[in-house]
């Protein structure tokens, strides 16, 4: 799993995306 802040994230899909350093979206 990656590390850094969740931007958000759907509990209704069951995943979300995190903002990394790099500020690259997954």
């Amino acid at each position: 799993m990656s590390e850094g802040k969740v931007k958000w994230f759907n509990e209704r899909k069951g995943f979300g995306f995190i903002e990394q350093e790099g500020g690259t979206d997954i």
